[in-house]
């Protein structure tokens, strides 16, 4: 069996000979020739262009779904093409089998079949077999399709040389050992393809590289294949979006920076220092942190590759940049129009320019302060309390001065203190789960905006007289001082003062 991939694309030079060739519109291969792929298959360095003939004899080998009966099915090819890797062994196993033609459907006659894997931990329907009582596969929306550790060792042996033993994680597929089987649920159908626009060989090097015709975005999908003995088998199956976005990363100036938007008070970074700081770290790509909670996607910042001064920027030209809790890691796509590629960037400078985008030296008068602290920390101090259960600790004071003021008159006014806090969690990180409106986390994981309204203390003659929200304290300044305010001749009294002030 291992031998008909092999025959289907007749790369093996004695069947090559006397075929015209024709030039592929790009020939040039991802990474460069002489860079070793992540599968072990040097690349063709001194190859040949694959001829037309061999081109169709390529997409006829790796067709994703053929008919029998009337009925369309996928190939079993078409699994190696539903998820990239640098090496076969690292394929998604689930998105391998998820279209893969299977060895039946479980029926009424299978009902032994099916209370074993309804048993298992991670029966998809676990949940509707213990409150719906479904127990039957008749009871599920989607059909149940058994697909046999044989069937899936022909494939993987056949078209990469290997069987389900030497791949490094089946996980996440229901398993049954006494039917030797997985177990997959769909009901569309969506298998993999490769539709081949050129490629290289180097029959002596036993290496080839197959690609697609480039995307709208400019990318294409490559596929590495390596020759054993007689054989051909597939090796690597990847995107050059990460590519090609990390070289768009390298060469980026200020001056292809349009706009930058970040959320958090302070000004986001102009665009040449921005520029500087994605292009160091464009030197340094890592791999993707482990896959948990928060890894880089806590603190964000989208860089505009559009002309500067637009009414509106579309995020399909948007370089999309987030930091999270992998230290010095900052995580890199990019929109529609640019590499819809995903990369990892170590860099200390630009990880601490997003994790210190939400940090901000808030004004306190520490004399006014003082002078109303009872009210101030009584009001945090109930909100703690109301908050208490969500894992919140403690709360700081990051902002206290006046704001807004009536012109004194015969000595008398009124003044609006707005006040703000930061609210601490145990663990620290328990605060990214609690965001919710319009809060976000500083550098220190302390959260921010509980009150989704401004708070103001109010006084009235340098005296209190309570707290106020949002646009509510002009008509509580009124119901108080029992005068009309007219907002335009509000003046501004923000207080330049410092800490300690």
């Amino acid at each position: 069996m291992k031998r008909a991939l092999c025959s289907l694309l007749l790369l093996p030079a004695l069947l090559l000979s006397g075929c015209a060739v024709q030039a592929p519109s790009d020939t040039t291969p991802t990474p460069p020739a002489a860079t070793p792929s992540p599968s072990g298959v040097e690349l063709p360095v001194d190859g040949r262009p694959l001829t037309g003939e061999e081109i169709a004899r390529v997409n006829e080998a790796f067709l994703s779904h053929t008919e029998r009966g009337g009925v369309t099915y996928a190939t079993p090819v078409s699994g190696f093409f539903t998820s990239y890797y640098d090496d076969v062994t690292q394929l998604d196993f689930f998105d391998f089998l998820y279209y893969f033609p299977g060895d039946g459907t479980l029926g009424e006659e299978d009902q032994a079949e099916f209370d074993a894997l309804a048993a298992l931990p991670d029966f998809p329907y676990r949940d509707e077999v213990d409150t719906l009582g479904w127990d039957s596969p008749e009871d599920l929306p989607v059909p149940i399709h058994r697909i046999t550790r044989a069937s899936v060792d022909a494939a993987l042996e056949r078209y990469a040389g290997i069987t389900s033993a030497d791949l490094a994680d089946t996980s996440g597929v229901p398993y049954l050992e006494e039917y030797d089987a997985w177990y997959t649920f769909s009901s569309d159908f969506g298998p993999g393809t490769f539709q081949c626009a050129g490629g290289q060989v180097d029959e002596a090097a036993g290496a080839a590289l197959l690609w697609t015709d480039r995307r709208g975005d400019g990318t294409r999908t490559e596929l590495v294949l390596g020759r054993d003995g007689e054989d051909w088998h597939i090796r690597a199956h990847r995107s050059t979006a990460d590519a090609d976005l990390l070289t768009l990363l390298a060469g980026l100036e200020g001056a292809d920076v349009g706009y930058v938007s970040w959320y958090g008070p302070n000004e986001a970074p102009d665009a040449g220092t921005l520029a500087g700081l994605i292009r160091a770290a464009a030197a340094h790509p890592v791999p993707a942190p482990a896959d948990a909670p928060y890894a880089t996607t806590v603190w964000s910042l989208d860089c505009y590759l559009a002309p500067a001064g637009q009414d509106t920027y579309s995020g399909d030209d948007a370089l999309h940049l987030t930091a999270g809790l992998a230290e010095n890691v900052v995580e890199v796509s990019g929109g529609g129009s640019l590499p819809g590629g995903r990369v990892w960037l170590e860099s200390g400078e630009l990880y601490q320019l997003l994790r210190t985008s939400c940090d901000s030296e808030g004004v306190i008068n520490e004399t006014c302060y003082e002078k109303y602290r009872d009210l101030v920390d009584g009001y945090y101090d109930s909100r703690l309390e109301e908050v208490k259960d969500s894992g919140y600790v403690s709360w700081e004071l990051t902002e206290f001065a006046g704001v807004l003021g009536t012109t004194k008159e015969d000595g008398k006014g009124a003044a609006a203190f707005r006040m703000k806090a930061a609210f601490r969690t145990d663990p620290p990180e328990l605060a990214l789960q609690r965001l919710a409106g319009g809060m976000y986390v500083d550098s220190q994981l302390r959260a921010h905006g509980l009150d989704w309204q401004s708070v103001y203390l109010v006084t009235l003659d340098d005296e209190p007289v309570g707290i106020a929200f949002g646009e509510d304290v002009i008509d509580f300044i009124e119901e108080h001082w029992g005068k009309a305010v007219d907002p335009a001749e509000l003046r501004a009294v923000v207080e330049s003062s410092a800490r300690g002030g």
